[in-house]
């Protein structure tokens, strides 16, 4: 076993493939190109879900979201979440770290991974920071005034009308500081990367280490224009068609994501700088992917912004760079890789074993549903109500998995059996003309459904 490795797995959530100069995009990203050339690019990278828990409990667990159980379902959304983690018992490869005795190290920035969550377990040590640069004292200020109102406007008007002024003027010298802060550390732009590197750049850790770090950059919401809008009702409303996102605002969107991501690469050009200086670089396997991407309304039947609830290639394609101890080179097989297959790539080369552990000719994407729980929205306000929101879930939200194979991307609607999508090199195939193809590749759904309620 090679206990001289370090393990770095860098994870910046909500990155797509395509915006990436690597992958043929327009935002250069120096720093990660630096570490790639050191290292292997990945070109086929799927992510088996669509968002932020589920596809991280595929990495942790080396297994897919049905098989971990830790998934959303069409009745409760994210409301079951927790509760499944704390459900799982199987396998996971921090545990497994942590019985070879390495240093577990995490920094997460999601609130879906911060301490409590279980992801969180067999690490010495896991610092969560707010993305949004608040104390846990001003983090606790903001969950108390969401008791008065959905809203800043809401509450304030609830509390000046039962004559509450002192809560009041509390929470309005909470909120001022608040917001004079954020605009000192370039939020929503930068979202506490430059915390964590600052962290780590000022700390010892004990060899051999593993060190888990999810960055927010490139997360929602990505323009001002967003800022103080809860991110459901902006994806929600004008995915039913009420508020719609104008172009000037989509694009005012993608400038603050790609200036996010700008910003992240600075902050791990600092963490690399800081490796290299430590001599630490050079016999540390660097693992830098994506939990899932992100749609901006492309030309799609169902346009949508943001991620979760579909399954297209702008929300799982991601990218995927390794660079193994010593800068290794390894060959690359032909095919796709999975994220699912990451906990297999760090067993295999603690015990010297650097082949493509990542790269399978069929890989899956699967969803169970809406991602959040649409009608408790409605009902608190936070989105406008739908006519037939039932049907409505049914038609946008079903269960859906895809299936990459040979180049061609399958994605069927599990409710009803039709094909949703079908594409070959990302571009869309004709059904008619590929009989044999479209047999296959639904053969390889069936296989992978396995006992699941899903028409096929």
């Amino acid at each position: 076993m090679n206990m001289e490795t370090n393990i770095f797995l860098i994870i910046l959530d909500t990155l797509r493939r395509d915006v990436m100069s690597l992958y043929g995009g327009d935002t250069d990203t120096p720093f990660i190109n630096e570490i790639a050339r050191d290292g292997i690019i990945f070109e086929n990278a799927i992510s088996p879900s669509n968002w932020t828990p589920t596809s991280h409990m595929s990495i942790f667990s080396g297994l897919y979201p049905r098989e971990h159980g830790v998934h959303e379902n069409y009745d409760e959304g994210d409301e079951i979440i927790f509760k499944k983690l704390l459900e799982y018992n199987g396998d996971n490869i921090i545990e497994y770290l942590y019985k070879k005795g390495y240093n577990n190290i995490g920094y997460s920035t999601n609130p879906w991974l911060s301490p409590g969550s279980r992801f969180d377990n067999y690490y010495s040590s896991f610092t969560f920071y707010s993305s949004e640069y608040l104390s846990e004292k001003e983090m606790e200020d903001v969950k108390e005034y969401k008791k008065y109102g959905k809203n800043r406007i809401e509450a304030t008007k609830y509390l000046i009308s039962h004559g509450k002024f002192e809560e009041f003027l509390h929470y309005y010298h909470t909120f001022k500081w608040m917001l004079k802060k954020k605009k000192e550390y370039n939020y929503p732009f930068y979202k506490a990367s430059d915390v964590i590197v600052d962290h780590i750049i000022n700390s010892s850790f004990n060899e051999p280490f593993f060190m888990f770090i999810n960055f927010m950059e490139v997360h929602e919401p990505s323009s001002k224009w967003e800022l103080d809008v809860d991110d459901r009702k902006i994806k929600y409303n004008d995915l039913f068609g009420f508020d719609i996102i104008n172009e000037k605002r989509m694009n005012e969107v993608k400038e603050g994501y790609k200036k996010s991501l700008k910003n992240v690469d600075y902050e791990i050009g600092r963490l690399i700088n800081f490796l290299k200086k430590k001599k630490i670089y050079d016999d540390s396997l660097i693992i830098i992917t994506s939990d899932h991407g992100q749609a901006f309304k492309e030309k799609r039947k169902i346009q949508f912004y943001g991620h979760g609830n579909f399954l297209y290639d702008e929300i799982i394609n991601i990218p995927l760079i390794v660079k193994f101890p010593k800068n290794y080179k390894i060959k690359r097989k032909s095919g796709y890789q999975t994220l699912v297959n990451i906990k297999k790539l760090v067993e295999n080369v603690i015990e010297n074993n650097y082949e493509d552990n990542l790269t399978e000719e069929v890989v899956f994407s699967e969803m169970f549903g809406p991602i959040h729980n649409l009608k408790r929205l409605m009902n608190e306000g936070i989105i406008k109500k739908v006519d037939n929101i039932d049907h409505k879930i049914k038609e946008y939200f079903p269960k859906r998995k895809a299936v990459y194979k040979n180049g061609f991307k399958l994605v069927i609607n599990g409710e009803s059996g039709q094909i949703e999508e079908f594409t070959f090199h990302g571009k869309n195939a004709d059904v008619s003309e590929h009989p044999n193809v479209i047999k296959d590749l639904k053969e390889e759904l069936s296989i992978f459904k396995g006992n699941e309620k899903f028409i096929i």
